[in-house]
């Protein structure tokens, strides 16, 4: 059984960039005098800043137990994906760069209830949880699509699934 979280360092910038997009957006509603429509477009945006704060705070504060049965959230919003249920496995890189040599990994696992969890891969033990799921995926004999397939070699992950179509 190993346990996973969000380290400080990955969440601040998340909080900085929400709480700065909420300042700008919500000041003008609260304090300029503008026409009622700028009004309703600033409050919405600042709503939209609001959720992703929320969403951040909900990361921050989930641990992630992970063994050989499944996976299971425990904070918040807990939910628990058995292996052996694992339906979905949903694997994305987002690059920052146009070289595609920095960005970070989205990890998308449901299961055959409904229940989905979703990672990035500034996880601590990141790793750890994609080769659980990976071998899961192996053993449930999954249809991964051609992206997660490639992302999964890219991580450096080589379970058999990785066949590629050409």
């Amino acid at each position: 059984m190993s346990l996973h979280g969000y380290k400080k360092g990955a969440v601040t910038g998340d909080y900085v960039r929400g709480g700065l997009g909420f300042a700008v957006t919500a000041f003008p509603v609260a304090f300029a005098p503008m026409l009622g429509t700028f009004q309703i477009v600033f409050l919405l945006i600042a709503l939209v800043f609001a959720g992703f704060i929320v969403k951040t705070w909900l990361r921050a504060q989930t641990r992630y137990e992970v063994d050989d049965d499944g996976i299971q959230a425990q904070g918040p919003l807990s939910k628990t994906i058995k292996w052996s249920e694992l339906a979905v496995l949903d694997l994305r890189y987002y690059s920052t760069q146009k070289e595609k040599n920095s960005g970070w990994m989205h990890l998308v696992l449901k299961d055959r209830n409904g229940a989905k969890i979703s990672l990035e891969s500034t996880l601590d033990g990141f790793e750890t949880v994609l080769e659980h799921a990976a071998s899961a995926a192996r053993q449930n004999g999954l249809g991964l699509t051609q992206t997660t397939t490639d992302n999964l070699v890219a991580a450096g992950i080589n379970t058999g699934l990785a066949a590629r179509d050409q």
